[in-house]
């Protein structure tokens, strides 16, 4: 089977084609073999049971003739009374012409006749020899006084005449009833045979054969002298019983048909033997018809071939054209892909700047903890402030200095903020960059129809985190607008605390008279830090929100890139199948 597996679907289909042709020429023969083998059986038996019918009736229709003169020879009172006297020459001269009057009327026109007074055997009027029953060649003479019919007979060479015939001896008896002698005809088997055999078809071997399987009927003198049996010259009748044969019987071997039927005259069988030729086994109308039914299966398996070679080229050239648009889609997955991995490269980046912002944001929460620590231990001196002038001035430098710093953090603060924008611009236009690329993976999906099945859930997936992320992006602006006003407001603030200090400092020798005045500029200030707390928290945790959103950002594209590299792998698995499948249609 691998060696069929490795072979193209144009040589299997070849292959197989010429094996179902082989098996219906195998079956149409062995049909042809077994129709015409059974038919031949029919027609020959049915010939054969005719011929041996016929040739039966004619043998003893001639036969017939023949035992009715010899009959009427014993019955004449010349015959009976030389079977008595024999010795008297008057009885012999009249017998002898008795005799000779019923010569001429033999298909042999010869008579013979031996009286049991002196054994003296008589041919064609004239004395022949003496019987001598002891003899083994002369048993038909004890046969047939013994035999207590009225006739019998048998075919044999007579020695003293030289002749081989059919005889016919009938028995003369005496008045009380005894067996006086013999007499009969010799029928010669050259004219009675011969004429038998004479419209026989020259293939149908014909013989007559007695109880015992001699053969007694054939044109051949030398089978009958010889005595020959007939399972000599036909073996398949080994089996058979002359007993067992009533009227006829009819029986096929595995060389041809036997027809066997008894001659109830003469107590014989007569059977008649043809074997199977090719030529009559043919000659009937189902070779034909199963040449032609060949014939048709191969017109239609090869129909079938030009049908299938057809499909296979047609399908040879949808591959061809599968695996281009495969070798299309995989460039395209790869372009995406690259496009995803540098989708993600970015959004790694702009993490790792959120990150940084939310360390700026916590450092600067904790300045502004710091003042609102230095504005309580300010509040807590103002009972102090008057007598201690030089130090209010010279806490009020180092406000100022601390403010100068707080300027510095808030206008950092602001260049963040100005960062963040320049960083969700950057995810803005990779949003518009990875909807583009998921309509473009959508049009070539639905240009591939269903081997584009998987690029459109690809496309769908690219579009789905398009959508996210542009709905991140917007939150990212709105938190970004919030943290660049709070980064405004905190640094108008600041300036406002930087020139309340440096009026301070100004008009530090009018600390007392104005020191009511600083009790109340002490307190906006302590509620404005607190202010500015309160929105580096809610800063803080903007960023920390966003820099969670943009993890989650980064997660999806990086399910997104696995998904690209799975379908790239998916192209290389459909080109190989193309290939394969085109190699086997070759």
């Amino acid at each position: 089977m691998e060696f069929f597996r490795k072979k193209s679907y144009r040589s299997q289909i070849l292959f197989f084609s010429a094996a179902f042709i082989i098996a219906t020429a195998v079956v149409a023969v062995m049909i042809v073999v077994l129709g015409s083998r059974h038919s031949f059986n029919q027609s020959t038996c049915a010939r054969l049971a005719q011929l041996v019918q016929m040739k039966s009736l004619e043998f003893e229709s001639g036969l017939n003739s023949q035992i009715a003169l010899v009959m009427q020879m014993t019955k004449s009172p010349a015959v009976l009374d030389f079977m008595v006297h024999p010795y008297d020459d008057r009885i012999r001269d009249g017998a002898v012409r008795e005799f000779a009057s019923f010569q001429d009327s033999f298909l042999s026109n010869s008579v013979f006749w031996v009286s049991d007074t002196d054994k003296m055997f008589y041919s064609d009027c004239r004395p022949a020899y003496i019987v001598n029953p002891l003899e083994p060649e002369q048993y038909w003479y004890s046969m047939t006084l013994e035999c207590g019919k009225p006739y019998n007979f048998n075919i044999n060479y007579n020695s003293e005449l030289k002749k081989t015939n059919l005889w016919i001896n009938a028995v003369v008896n005496s008045g009380d009833g005894h067996p006086a002698g013999i007499c009969g005809t010799g029928i010669p088997l050259d004219g009675f045979f011969d004429s038998l055999y004479e419209d026989i078809e020259p293939d149908v071997s014909m013989y007559f054969f007695n109880h015992l399987g001699e053969v007694t009927g054939t044109t051949d003198k030398r089978i009958l002298e010889k005595k020959v049996s007939v399972t000599e010259l036909l073996p398949e009748l080994d089996g058979v019983s002359a007993g067992g044969i009533e009227d006829r019987i009819s029986f096929v071997t595995s060389g041809g048909v036997f027809e066997i039927r008894s001659v109830p005259t003469v107590g014989w069988y007569l059977v008649a033997y043809k074997p199977y030729t090719a030529g009559e086994m043919l000659s009937g109308i189902l070779p034909v018809i199963s040449l032609v039914l060949v014939l048709m299966a191969v017109f239609i398996i090869t129909v079938f071939n030009l049908f299938l070679s057809r499909i296979l080229g047609s399908m040879s050239a949808v591959m061809a054209k599968t695996k281009d648009d495969a070798s299309s889609q995989a460039g395209i997955v790869g372009k995406v892909r690259k496009s995803v991995s540098a989708n993600l490269g970015s959004i790694r980046i702009l993490g790792d700047l959120l990150f940084e912002q939310t360390s700026a944001i916590e450092e600067s929460e904790k300045h502004i903890s710091s003042l609102l620590e230095q504005i309580r231990v300010l509040d807590s001196s103002r009972a102090d402030s008057i007598q201690s002038a030089s130090d209010l001035r010279e806490s009020s430098g180092k406000g100022a200095e601390h403010l100068s710093e707080l300027d510095a953090k808030i206008g950092a603060l602001s260049e963040c903020a100005e960062r963040l924008h320049y960083a969700n611009d950057f995810i803005s236009n990779v949003t518009e960059q990875t909807a583009l690329v998921s309509i473009n993976a959508a049009i070539e999906a639905a240009h591939a129809g269903e081997h584009g099945a998987g690029f459109a859930v690809v496309a769908k997936e690219i579009r789905n985190l398009a959508e996210k992320s542009q709905e991140h992006e917007e939150e990212v602006s709105d938190v970004i607008g919030e943290i660049t006003g709070m980064v405004q407001e905190m640094r108008k603030y600041a300036l406002v605390v930087k020139d309340s200090f440096e009026r301070i400092v100004e008009s530090g020798s009018l600390v007392s008279r104005n020191f009511s005045r600083m009790a109340e500029a002490i307190e906006s200030q302590n509620s404005l830090g607190h202010t500015i707390g309160d929105n580096l928290s809610g800063i803080t945790e903007s960023v920390r929100k966003t820099a969670a959103q943009f993890s989650a950002m980064k997660e999806e594209n990086e399910s997104v890139s696995d998904e690209m590299t799975r379908v790239s792998r998916n192209a290389g698995a459909l080109l190989d199948s193309a290939e394969s499948v085109m190699e086997k249609i070759r």
